[in-house]
């Protein structure tokens, strides 16, 4: 993003906020103003969107420490970090909040940089931030952002009713300008390069203008924002993955269709569960019948169906091949012919004949059943019909080869 939003928060959430929206393409101011009061942030919901944001904490409210370490810099201390300064701070180390910056090593020594804050403090202006729709990318002390200082000096710019200062030994202050004569005469650094007028300064010191770059301070703190040597957006702080565009356009819809297809997959899968049961009440049913048809046989169930279509190969083969042939031929009118009854089934095995003795709705119905067993090729012969309330009797006599 080459355009930022700038937002400098004060102790409390009833002090004012600055804010600045700048274009690092063009190395320019875009829009700044001020709000009254953190509850108007929603003024810059909009500007936030689309844009990289910053927000800026008061430097009276940060201070900095470069802690010597026993060893070069690891997890291992990074876990003992909070031990180590609890003799440093005044507040209970559990309500504090420690950023961690770059190490550093000085004459073989081993340092390393932090920032420490109220946590409570930080976690309010986060979460207004938040509920105003605005992320920052970066949470970092102002001070922090002014323009390096060389050995021996330090870099100043005025804030409203301050004075901001920052030295090259990880130190920044914030003093107030009744203060800020009083504070420059305990600095041991001999020069001070401002980038706004120093008019109400009162020092021995060096007081060196840089008037070629003097700028809003926001201005100024915009064009450090890149190279800021932390960033107090870690830890509770850090900031989550932002979700990719495509899936907060499709979220709700691929919720919903998983909500479906898990309801889906729920409901064939009690079909499912409930099909196998019958499949396997049906089977033992089988394997029932099986046996009570063939006593001395072993049912073997994966080989159930092949076993019923070998006894019935066996028996089309032998003497009751016949009756099973003309069998087969009659069951299939069933699917053609309806309110056709059999009552009584007689099988001559010598004229390989079988008679069925039959009731149906109407004289044509025995017409139909013999009309379709002639089909089929088989000889018939109807017997006399007699009528007999609501139904026909009569006789049927189909036979195959003697």
């Amino acid at each position: 993003m080459t355009e930022k939003l700038l937002v400098r928060v004060g102790q409390s959430q009833q002090e004012p906020v600055s804010w600045l929206v700048w274009s690092d393409s063009d190395s320019q101011i875009i829009a700044s103003g001020e709000l009254e009061h953190s509850g108007l942030l929603g003024e810059l919901t909009e500007k936030a969107s689309g844009r990289s944001v910053a927000l800026l904490l008061p430097a009276s409210s940060v201070q900095l420490k470069k802690v010597a370490l026993p060893t070069k810099w690891n997890r291992k201390l990074e876990r003992a970090l909070p031990f180590m300064l609890e003799e440093h701070v005044a507040s209970d180390i559990d309500d504090i909040f420690i950023a961690i910056g770059e190490p550093s090593t000085i004459e073989e020594k081993h340092f390393i940089n932090i920032a420490i804050c109220d946590l409570a403090w930080l976690q309010d202006w986060v979460t207004v931030c938040s509920d105003f729709d605005i992320e920052p990318n970066v949470i970092v002390p102002d001070a922090l952002l002014l323009p390096d200082a060389q050995e021996n000096t330090l870099s100043a710019i005025q804030l409203k009713q301050q004075w901001l200062f920052k030295g090259n030994s990880w130190h920044i202050g914030a003093v107030e300008l009744d203060w800020v004569n009083d504070y420059l005469m305990l600095t041991p650094e001999s020069e001070i390069v401002h980038y706004s007028p120093a008019d109400t300064l009162s020092t021995t010191k060096v007081l060196s203008a840089k008037e070629a770059e003097y700028d809003l301070p926001l201005a100024i703190f915009a064009q450090s924002l890149n190279t800021a040597p932390i960033n107090l957006r870690q830890g509770p702080f850090a900031a989550k993955k932002k979700q990719p565009q495509w899936w907060r356009d499709w979220k709700a819809g691929v919720i919903a269709a998983s909500v479906a297809l898990l309801a889906f997959v729920s409901v064939k899968s009690a079909q499912l569960f409930m099909l196998q049961q019958e499949a396997d009440a049906y089977k033992a049913q089988a394997m029932s019948v099986y046996k009570q048809a063939f006593p001395n046989k072993v049912v073997r169930p994966h080989l159930l169906r092949k076993q019923i279509q070998n006894e019935l190969d066996a028996l089309s083969g032998g003497e009751q091949g016949g009756f099973l042939e003309l069998t087969n031929h009659f069951v299939s009118i069933y699917s053609q012919v309806n309110d056709f009854s059999p009552e009584t089934f007689r099988y001559d095995r010598k004229r390989n004949e079988l008679r069925i003795r039959a009731k149906a709705k109407g004289f044509q119905v025995f017409s139909q059943v013999k009309s379709i067993l002639e089909q089929r090729g088989i000889e018939v012969q109807q017997g006399a019909l007699n009528n007999d309330g609501d139904y026909v009797i009569g006789e049927i006599r189909i036979r195959g080869a003697a």
